[in-house]
């Protein structure tokens, strides 16, 4: 009776950390071993990524947003990449389309990167700044998608080596960039067509790493009354 009663106990213990160990595993823990197992990190396979990140994105629930955006941080490439997984088809995985949370860690993103001198970071905001206007023009944030295009245009024409950075976009996110109104004359073909979804040419460097200072990101009062504040519309 002792032995099956003390049987009986270790099971229920079994099963309860077993339990325990499920409800404590950190959001996205997944997805973060799953870039370090990739080969070249965020610029390995992110089909594969995508699906990993929906996965998470579906466990969460109502929680996904909210988690989603303390486990960003202050990670520039972890905005860039996720940003482009909660909007682009081929990364959705049967999800809907969250464009004004994208647009929120656009915005997040770049505000980490600027006033940076150095090559890459410039280069990474030119990569977001492209992706930023298309998708704020498509919002119906004119404003502001000239705003971000100016910014990257300004930068591709006091430095032509940064259209390496410029991302492939689809036909129709390219006619919607170009229709942007901006008082910057762009350089020749800087753009490029591609298929979806857009793909950042910037690797390695600060991109593999954390941002080396903590800045608060500041956000355009036009994004904030278009609902870009983290939650799904």
């Amino acid at each position: 009776m002792t032995h099956r009663f003390s049987c009986c106990v270790l099971l229920i213990l079994i099963a309860t950390s077993a339990v325990y160990g499920q409800t404590t595993s950190q959001p996205f823990a997944s997805l973060e071993r799953a870039v370090k197992a990739e080969r070249g990190g965020w610029a390995g396979d992110k089909s594969k990524l995508s699906a990993v990140f929906d996965s998470e994105r579906r466990q969460l629930g109502d929680k996904f947003e909210a988690e989603l955006l303390k486990w960003l941080g202050q990670d520039p490439e972890r905005h860039y990449w996720i940003s482009a997984f909660l909007e682009a088809d081929s990364y959705l995985h049967g999800n809907k389309r969250l464009p004004q949370l994208s647009l929120l860690l656009m915005e997040q993103g770049l505000s980490l990167m600027r006033n940076k001198n150095d090559e890459e970071s410039q280069g990474y905001v030119v990569g977001l700044s492209v992706l930023a206007a298309s998708l704020s023009a498509e919002l119906g944030l004119r404003s502001l998608a000239t705003s971000h295009k100016d910014e990257g245009e300004a930068l591709l024409k006091r430095n032509s080596d940064l259209s390496a950075f410029v991302p492939g976009l689809s036909q129709a996110d390219r006619s919607r960039y170009e229709s942007i109104p901006s008082t910057v004359a762009p350089p020749p073909t800087v753009i490029a067509d591609s298929n979806p979804p857009p793909k950042a040419q910037v690797q390695g460097g600060i991109l593999n790493g954390r941002a080396v200072k903590l800045v608060t990101p500041v956000y355009a009062a036009e994004a904030h009354k278009a609902g870009a504040s983290g939650q799904s519309k």
